[in-house]
């Protein structure tokens, strides 16, 4: 099994209901990351839960993973154990690094978006451009100043291209339109709520495919669409075979067969699951994959995805 042995060394409060934890490996060195990339950590409550990474070092090793967690109201035990029970010197199995949603090396005018907690990925985007020193503009929207994690690390890192909005000062939320305006972007990359994101989905019907990334952390609505069709499924590198059920996802069905694949949020959100698509065409349900990718029908999260064809094979 891949991953890590850690221990938190370093657990505060960073802002407004978010708090920062530092994890330190106590076996193995910890593996590099790119920006954008998010580990799963494993409680000891069984819980897996997905957070992304703010500490990039661009290809180095890093000394430790930090994570910032934003309390979730609605949280399903997450975010309300990091707050509540994580205590410093507990360990806790993570694993690997993994990235959805990196820099596009062809992007070299950049805008970044961050709506709350939508800020970690975003964050460490903004460390690495300005690292390789590229042009970029981030906007930062919270409902107050008091919950806008990374503050002070961003106005020293940004400068003059970090724009804020705090809905209570302003009266209102933030108007996404006429602040991007017409100016164009090589790469447009946004995390926050659903809100948010379906507006800039909306905004960027007529830009270049690949133009927008977005990662979300709640699950799209479009997942709870129903009308589904049953399909042959092959496991091929298992040699086993099933008829995924109309009321079924495709993770369950392998699930049925008895092969243990990895998950963690089971809606299209963190991309644990991700399987290797053989043959099918794919309806992709998710929040993971960008425009090109979905385009490519190479890979699918078997969690919400499913299959319009007769068949789906896939390389497990």
């Amino acid at each position: 099994m891949t991953g890590s042995n850690t221990k938190v060394i370093a657990k505060r409060a960073l802002a407004r209901d978010v708090v920062l934890v530092q994890l330190a490996s106590i076996e193995e060195p910890l593996l590099p990351f790119d920006a954008g990339a998010h580990i799963d950590l494993m409680f000891s409550n069984g819980l897996t839960r997905s957070y992304s990474l703010t500490n990039v070092e661009d290809g180095n090793a890093p000394l430790v993973y930090e994570i910032a967690v934003g309390l979730d109201l609605n949280s399903r035990g997450g975010s309300r154990y990091i707050h509540n029970n994580l205590r410093i010197g507990e360990n806790i199995r993570v694993s690997d690094p993994k990235n959805h949603f990196s820099l596009d090396s062809d992007h070299r005018r950049v805008l970044l978006i961050a709506g709350g907690i939508g800020i970690t990925p975003i964050y460490a985007m903004a460390k690495s451009l300005k690292a390789r020193n590229l042009d970029f503009r981030l906007i930062y929207a919270a409902r107050s100043y008091s919950r806008m994690a990374y503050l002070e690390e961003l106005v020293s890192l940004c400068g003059e291209r970090l724009t804020l909005h705090a809905d209570d000062r302003v009266g209102r939320v933030i108007d996404l339109q006429s602040m991007i305006g017409e100016e164009s972007w090589d790469g447009v990359y946004a995390c926050g709520p659903a809100p948010m994101l379906d507006t800039l989905s909306a905004i960027s019907g007529a830009w270049p495919l690949g133009t927008l990334r977005i990662e979300r952390f709640n699950v799209n609505p479009v997942n709870a669409d129903s009308n589904n069709d049953e399909f042959e499924l092959e496991l091929l590198a298992s040699g086993l075979s099933t008829t995924v059920l109309a009321n079924e996802s495709v993770l369950e069905a392998i699930e049925r067969l008895g092969i243990e694949h990895p998950y963690s949020c089971r809606e299209g959100i963190c991309g644990t699951c991700e399987v290797e698509v053989i043959e099918g065409e794919i309806l992709h349900r998710c929040s993971v994959l960008s425009a090109t990718e979905k385009v490519h029908q190479r890979v699918m999260m078997p969690c919400v995805s499913r299959c319009v064809s007769a068949k789906l094979a896939i390389n497990i």
